[in-house]
């Protein structure tokens, strides 16, 4: 489910950034696994990173052991739990009024698109109802750890946080309500 947000932030920067500049190629891409200790980050490209997450307290289920209800049965699964993403948009090009001209890019691609749902964006995995974006800004403090907790070189950067995202184990929801039927069956013969 991480994978498919970070796959759709992509390729809508992708196709906004190309809009806006002109150009045919990709400019945002995802850092390769293998250069991420320490983190590095291509020349002329935008890039992606998930540096952290957090769960979504205000909305968790008081108690957490109490199961979930499906079509008025109750089953033995935990509640699904919602967690928020912070994405770091990195940007790097070798001329930096480019740098400065692709950070306004992300900035107000995501002023204006900071909602996408099903109608937005089509392509959203129908387990995932709508992501909201909204801009996080750090204290210069936030910021070197940050950057030295990727063991990086300081490096223009926008800060999204992504909300909310609901997982939940279907497969063993479906299972475990599966059981109970057929419990109910044998008890009635």
């Amino acid at each position: 489910m991480i994978n498919d947000i970070l796959v759709l932030l992509r390729d809508k920067l992708n196709d906004y950034c190309r809009l806006k500049t002109g150009t045919l190629e990709d400019k945002v891409f995802f850092p390769d696994g293998a250069n991420l200790d320490p983190a590095q980050f291509p020349v002329n490209s935008v890039v992606p990173i998930l540096v952290n997450y957090e769960e979504e307290k205000q909305i968790r289920n008081a108690n957490r052991f109490e199961g979930v209800i499906r079509d008025n049965v109750k089953t033995g699964g935990s509640p699904a739990i919602y967690l928020n993403l912070m994405v770091l948009f990195v940007i790097r090009f070798s001329n930096y009024e480019q740098t400065m001209k692709f950070m306004s890019l992300i900035i107000s691609f995501f002023q204006t698109n900071n909602l996408f749902d099903q109608y937005s964006a089509p392509d959203l995995p129908p387990n995932i109802d709508k992501i909201r974006l909204e801009l996080q800004t750090m204290s210069f403090g936030e910021r070197s750890e940050l950057w030295n907790s990727l063991k990086s070189p300081y490096q223009p950067s926008v800060l999204y946080k992504v909300s909310m995202l609901a997982f939940e184990d279907e497969v063993s929801i479906a299972l475990i309500s599966g059981v109970s039927d057929l419990k109910n069956s044998l008890q009635s013969i």
